[in-house]
């Protein structure tokens, strides 16, 4: 498949400032995630914060943001561990809802003083849906995106089964007690969340079991790009949560549009990309690690029934992908790829995506340019 680059800003410098020019003049990058999460290392404090928006909105690039306040999960990690909680119980308890919610919150106050969009990434809890909606309520450019697990496993996950079976659960933000992914679902309806992923970042069994007496050791991240479309179709369109268009929108054109490489991905017409999946709503498979296409040795969705299946993609006009369909049933491992080494392409993406960025200029003027006080006397 074709591909871009969210670049990572997890310090700041001139040089940093500097490199994000080159970066959107010459490489065709649009979009810096920042994360404000995992103190001592990836983490930006408020300061750094401020001096990257700033810049993105210079360039006309969008910042993206992991919203986890990294202070207050470490102290959360140090507190379970010092009542003997090692388990991978320790990762949902250590990062709450308040954790996330306090973080969206305080991104969108950043981003509105600055007036720059901002995209929020794996959006988890309705507290956090609830931030949002507030932002977007006055005026701001504000996008948040759900993750295809975060709307379909709840956290009963962490408290069962083997440490195994636990810790290849364990993500940040983690999952969400039952109530929260209808939620997200509503966000979606709504429209006070645009995207939908997978932040697919997946490890095998044997490197999970590194955090195996420290649960802040279990490497963070689980599969789900294989599975996506499947489970949203399954759970959202099959469910009645979404209809087929919003399917589309929430996959494809609304990210296509925030990161503006639309009408050349997220649409089919003449001029696109001809890059189609064809999804058949009455083909089912069996999601499982045993069948999955993916170099690892778990599942989240271990043993879960889908119908709605991916029968045939598509990628610049050609056919690279077909399932093997035996009455409604997809027999995945038995499907076929036509793909061949480098196929894929960069696609540079511009600033100042009309989506995102046009009108942003009168809101400055509009909110944030001030005249002094005339006074009548100096004292």
């Amino acid at each position: 498949s074709d591909y871009s680059f969210h670049v990572a800003v997890t310090w700041w410098s001139d040089q940093v400032k500097e490199e994000m020019g080159i970066l959107t003049t010459e490489r065709g990058v649009n979009s810096f995630k920042h994360f404000m999460a995992y103190k001592g290392s990836l983490m930006m404090n408020d300061e750094a914060l401020v001096n990257s928006f700033r810049r993105c909105k210079e360039l006309g690039a969008i910042p993206t943001v992991h919203a986890e306040n990294g202070e207050l999960v470490l102290l959360g990690q140090k507190k379970l561990l010092e009542q003997g909680v090692t388990g991978p119980e320790g990762h949902p308890w250590s990062r709450p809802v308040e954790v996330e919610s306090e973080a969206t919150n305080r991104a969108a106050v950043i981003a509105n003083s600055i007036n720059t969009p901002i995209y929020i990434v794996h959006v988890s809890c309705s507290e956090s849906v609830d931030a949002i909606q507030r932002a977007q309520a006055r005026g701001q450019r504000i996008y948040g995106e759900a993750l295809a697990g975060h709307l379909t496993i709840d956290d009963s996950v962490y408290y069962k089964g083997s440490w195994d079976e636990a810790a290849k659960y364990v993500m940040s933000p983690p999952f969400r007690p039952k109530g929260h992914q209808e939620a997200l679902w509503s966000g979606i309806k709504r429209g006070v969340l645009q995207t939908t992923a997978t932040d697919n970042c997946s490890f095998c069994q044997e490197q999970k079991r590194m955090g195996k007496t420290d649960f802040t050791k279990i490497p963070n991240g689980c599969n789900g790009v294989e599975d996506r479309m499947s489970i949203l179709w399954h759970h959202g369109v099959n469910a009645s949560k979404i209809n087929e268009n919003e399917f589309v929108a929430i996959t494809s054109t609304n990210t296509a549009k925030i990161f503006n490489i639309f009408p050349r991905k997220g649409l089919i017409a003449v001029g696109s990309d001809a890059d189609i999946a064809v999804i058949d709503p009455n083909v089912k498979r069996t999601i499982s690690a045993s069948t999955h296409w993916q170099m690892i040795d778990t599942n989240v969705w271990e043993g879960w029934e889908v119908r709605g299946v991916t029968v045939l993609t598509v990628h610049a006009g050609k056919v690279v992908w077909e399932a093997h369909v035996v009455g409604d049933t997809a027999e995945w491992r038995k499907g076929t790829f036509h793909v061949v080494k480098g196929q894929g392409r960069y696609v540079k993406r511009e600033c100042f995506g009309k989506n995102v960025y046009e009108g942003l200029e009168d809101r400055d003027s509009l909110l944030y340019k001030r005249s002094p006080v005339v006074r009548t006397a100096n004292y």
